[in-house]
């Protein structure tokens, strides 16, 4: 009988360690493949922009609209220092308007009189971002003499073909104020690879006055309202 019972509990034992162990088994196996941490598709080291990855793409710009603007208090530019990208022209000059206008010297003796129309000299210039604009700044008159904001406006011109400069107007004294750039790290301008020519022909694509019965002509001649 004892040994009955001795047996029973021997075997109960075991019972208990054989769940014990199943346990311990369930616990050591792999995770269920339903549960399992997904693995993100795009490695970060992988796609991580370095300074030595950098492509040379090799491209140009071409800017489908050029302005023609002096140049703002607030920014440097640089001016083209290359003499074939400066020209001297008849050019028509609307204050109220803000706006220039090229003349065809065709249309030119007509409008001798209008007393906004000077020759002056197109510069091209660029800001510090490489965007290119045109500034066109008055010559001397026909007795030979010009103001000092204009005579100011060339000197600076002439400054910014070396470095990158920022004008200022010094009203007191009737010219502007140059501040150069004192950051010897600044990078050289990024000038357009453009002719004078094809830049021209963009910056006055709207702003070229060939013909006598042109709007703006009317306009000054009183034959029609603004």
């Amino acid at each position: 009988m004892v040994d009955k019972v001795k047996g029973s509990l021997d075997d109960l034992a075991n019972g208990e360690k054989s769940k014990t162990n199943e346990a311990q088994d369930s616990a050591n196996a792999e995770p269920n493949n339903d549960v399992k941490l997904k693995k993100p598709k795009i490695d970060l080291e992988r796609v991580r922009a370095r300074a030595d990855q950098s492509i040379d793409l090799g491209v140009t710009t071409e800017y489908t609209v050029i302005p023609i603007r002096n140049p703002k208090p607030d920014e440097f530019f640089r001016c083209m220092p290359d003499e074939d990208y400066t020209i001297d022209a008849h050019i028509l000059s609307l204050k109220a308007e803000n706006e220039w206008y090229m003349i065809d010297p065709e249309t030119l003796p007509q409008i001798q009189l209008e007393s906004q129309l000077r020759v002056r000299t197109v510069y091209v210039c660029v800001t510090m971002n490489s965007t290119p604009f045109v500034s066109c700044i008055p010559q001397h008159d026909d007795m030979g003499k010009i103001n000092s904001w204009h005579e100011s406006g060339h000197i600076t011109m002439e400054k910014a073909k070396q470095c990158w400069v920022r004008r200022q107007a010094d009203k007191a004294n009737g010219g502007y104020i140059i501040t150069k750039a004192m950051n010897a790290k600044l990078p050289d301008p990024k000038w357009p690879t453009m002719t004078l020519s094809e830049i021209i022909d963009r910056a006055f694509n709207k702003f070229y006055i060939d013909d006598i019965n042109h709007p703006v002509l009317q306009r000054l001649r009183g034959e029609m309202m603004s």
